[in-house]
């Protein structure tokens, strides 16, 4: 099997026809069939089914799909080194956070221009695979405390080390036209009648603890009034601006985060719960880089 034939696959699949896949990739159509055939003959399965109207996946083409998309980005990544200029980078992966932004940025004014200098976000899963693919030295995670078995196997499963550093509460971040704004704290029970945003779909993502955690009002995932999914920064920032639309969020917030409009409400009777640290390679030994990172962090907890 070779990168080639995934990317005919994925581009076939994209486009919904071999024309218009052999005009994106610079080919013809016949070429796009013969090694579409090829990669159908090697995997002894039949990937896609062609009609006058397009073409539609098989089940085993939709089982492939993800597979493929999957090495590509990593395909992709690899032959991104060769455009890297050479020297040392610093990389960081992490959740949507003012904090944990403003703390690269400091580094970066501290450290100078001698480094490349990067910053991920993405879910825990995707967290943890750049760390373990070695995209990124460290990987900020947080995690309901309930969950720490389950994440601590996935730690063994790709040889990683997770450093817990504090344990926290959650948050609910409105913007000025939010009717809540010009209040300080806010009840369980007023979540349900919240309009919320939801950032990703991960499986360690705090909405799926509401309910254990709201005590005396039984607030579940089923009660917050989900209006928006996306995994946007700036549809986020967009909805806290400029709407009524509100997201949860760990309660670790920058001083004077509020004089861009945002203001974040602790929720009353919640007890910490959410497990906040950092993600390494097995036995690692961090960079000078990452320590100063990991030192300012530490002593914003």
């Amino acid at each position: 099997m070779e990168i080639k034939q995934l990317e005919y696959f994925a581009a076939a699949v994209e486009y919904g026809s071999l024309n218009r896949a052999a005009e994106k990739l610079y080919t013809t159509q016949p070429n796009v069939s013969r090694v579409l055939n090829s990669l159908e003959k090697e995997l002894h399965v039949t990937l896609l089914e062609r009609s006058n109207k397009g073409i539609r996946m098989t089940q085993q083409g939709e089982e492939l799909y993800g597979h493929a998309m999957s090495i590509l980005k990593h395909s992709n990544v690899i032959r991104s080194m060769s455009e890297r200029p050479n020297g040392r980078r610093f990389s960081v992966s992490g959740y949507r956070s003012g904090l944990l932004t403003k703390l690269m940025v400091q580094l970066y004014q501290n450290c100078g221009e001698q480094l490349k200098y990067e910053y991920r976000e993405g879910t825990v899963e995707e967290i943890t695979d750049n760390v373990a693919s070695r995209i990124s030295e460290l990987g900020i995670v947080y995690f309901a405390e309930a969950q720490m078995p389950c994440f601590q196997h996935i730690m063994w499963h790709k040889k990683l080390e997770f450093h817990k550093l504090a344990l926290r509460g959650i948050c609910v971040y409105v913007g000025e036209n939010h009717p809540l704004y010009n209040r300080e704290s806010i009840r369980f029970s007023e979540l349900k009648g919240m309009k919320f945003v939801t950032e990703t779909e991960d499986f360690f993502a705090m909405e799926h603890h509401i309910e254990r955690i709201s005590v005396g009002a039984f607030v579940s995932e089923q009660h917050m009034n989900d209006r928006f999914y996306t995994n946007s920064d700036y549809m986020i920032n967009n909805l806290l601006l400029h709407s009524d639309v509100c997201c949860l969020g760990i309660d670790i917030v920058p001083g004077g985060y509020q004089k861009y409009g945002i203001k974040a409400l602790k929720i009353e009777t919640c007890e910490p719960f959410l497990a906040f640290g950092y993600v390494t390679a097995e036995n690692a030994s961090l960079s000078p880089e990452a320590e100063q990172y990991l030192e300012r962090l530490t002593a914003y907890l």
